[in-house]
């Protein structure tokens, strides 16, 4: 059993990335539960999203210790800092403090602000070696679809961004 945390604010794209892993998951024929943790605020507000993944039954998607945190934003830290034990692996996004001074701000390893959640869920996933890249692949594909559909260079970004 695996057990992430992504953790952040609205706007992030923090539920569509766990979104993302935990159905790529199921594609691989893995059991996964996903369970979104936010507050009235579409934007700005604290963003959790927990994902357990198993082979077999999971019966609840919350739990006390994290295998893998995601933290996108400084201010989500004090709602999560429970979750870590000193087994934790962690993940800092690049709206962290000590990765934004690195970041321009807008760019992320040369990705555009809007796939920095992509580029984070790659790295989770390269990091606990979760789903197969073509079931992750295939899951961004179905969430993102209309997107992808509208703009083709938008699924080139989002593609690089997940390596």
């Amino acid at each position: 059993m695996i057990k992430i945390l992504f953790a952040g604010e609205g706007g992030q794209g923090i539920q569509a990335a766990a979104e993302i892993l935990a159905k790529a998951a199921f594609l691989d024929g893995k059991k996964s539960l996903y369970i979104p943790n936010f507050g009235v605020e579409q934007r700005g507000g604290a963003s959790l999203a927990f994902v357990v993944i198993d082979e077999k039954e999971v019966a609840y998607p919350k739990f006390e210790k994290a295998d893998i945190l995601a933290i996108f934003a400084d201010r989500s830290f004090k709602r999560i800092k429970r979750y870590i034990s000193e087994e934790t692996r962690i993940i800092l996004g690049p709206a962290t403090t000590q990765n934004l001074a690195k970041s321009i701000k807008v760019k992320e390893n040369g990705f555009p602000a809007k796939v920095w959640n992509i580029s984070v869920l790659g790295k989770v996933n390269n990091l606990g070696k979760i789903v197969s890249k073509k079931s992750l692949i295939k899951a961004m594909e179905e969430r993102f679809r209309k997107y992808f559909e509208k703009d083709s260079k938008i699924k080139e970004i989002n593609l690089k961004a997940l390596a």
